[in-house]
């Protein structure tokens, strides 16, 4: 009984050790066929939210215009250019040297060194201008704002205008000795100017900086000196030779901005600080009846300064 029943044991162990092995046969067998429907399942997914995207992202690109570069700026041009305005100058200081031949008898030659202030004057002015604009400069990458030097032949005369003023000269000979002088003045400018010029192509106005040298020629006609105390009326000093010419250094400061018409005409105003060097001039001999003979007369004109305002066209060549 004992034998049978070890045998019977054993037979339920085989049979269960064969039902185990067919189990993880059939195990092994649905593993790889679930990780290949899951790599499936995730290969698809991916590519479908690839399509999406891509669809999104088509329509931009298709949409995208790219930014013209503010390099692309306008070439160098020559331009000429007529203005006019007016303006006013400061206070300056003037001088007056020469002597009096008076005869022995009455001490002697006198020694006239006469000095004072002549007074501010107001002018008008009209000039022309040639110059050549260069190809302008990105001022940034980034930005439309560009940079454009020049350099511009420039001149204008100014209109004949009075300087007026009183000369002192102070002499123990006599108790006072005061002189009521006039100049009238014209005044022809000529520079060589600098100019930066910043441009937007977004905008008609457009500013602009300049600094110029050169050269002003002065011409007094008509010159004037009468002796107020002591009284000598009706005797100008300068009788015999009332003009004179000198020339002298000058140089301006200008700011302004342009109006573009259109691309070969534009209006212009500007404001103008105008510095003329000191100017000599030389003038006859006092020659009258009644009065003693003189030498001729020295008279200095100190720097004058000038605020000025004018409006201008352009063209384009």
């Amino acid at each position: 009984m004992l034998v049978l029943t070890a045998r019977y044991l054993q037979l339920i162990k085989k049979l269960t050790l064969k039902k185990n092995r067919q189990y993880d046969r059939i195990t092994l067998s649905v593993r790889p066929m679930e990780m290949k429907y899951q790599m499936e399942s995730s290969m698809k997914s991916r590519i479908s939210s690839s399509i999406f995207l891509f669809a999104l992202i088509t329509p931009a690109f298709a949409s995208y215009t790219p930014i013209e570069s503010a390099s692309n700026t306008a070439p160098g041009r020559f331009y000429i250019g007529a203005f006019g305005g007016g303006g006013s100058s400061n206070n300056f200081n003037g001088s007056q040297l020469g002597s009096a031949f008076f005869p022995e008898v009455s001490g002697g030659p006198l020694s006239v060194n006469a000095f004072g202030q002549l007074h501010s004057q107001s002018t008008s002015f009209f000039g022309a201008q040639l110059g050549y604009l260069a190809q302008e400069i990105a001022l940034k990458s980034s930005s439309q704002w560009t940079l454009g030097s020049a350099i511009e032949l420039e001149g204008y005369m100014m209109s004949n205008s009075s300087l007026n003023g009183t000369l002192i000269n102070n002499t123990e000979r006599l108790v006072e000795q005061n002189f009521v002088v006039s100049y009238p003045m014209n005044r022809t400018v000529f520079l060589a100017n600098a100019v930066l010029n910043f441009n937007n192509p977004r905008l008609l106005v457009h500013p602009y900086i300049g600094f110029g040298i050169g050269n002003a020629i002065a011409r007094i006609s008509g010159a004037s000196a009468t002796q107020t105390n002591p009284p000598e009326e009706g005797i100008n000093h300068y009788n015999t030779n009332p003009s004179d010419t000198n020339s002298a250094f000058a140089g301006q400061i200008k700011l302004g901005f342009s109006y573009d018409i259109n691309k070969y005409v534009s209006l212009f105003a500007e404001y103008r600080w105008l510095y003329l060097a000191s100017t000599h001039f030389v003038f006859g001999s006092t020659v009258f009846p009644s009065h003693v003979e003189t030498s001729s007369w020295q008279v200095k004109l100190d720097s004058q300064r000038y605020n000025l305002g004018n409006i201008g066209v352009r063209f384009n060549l």
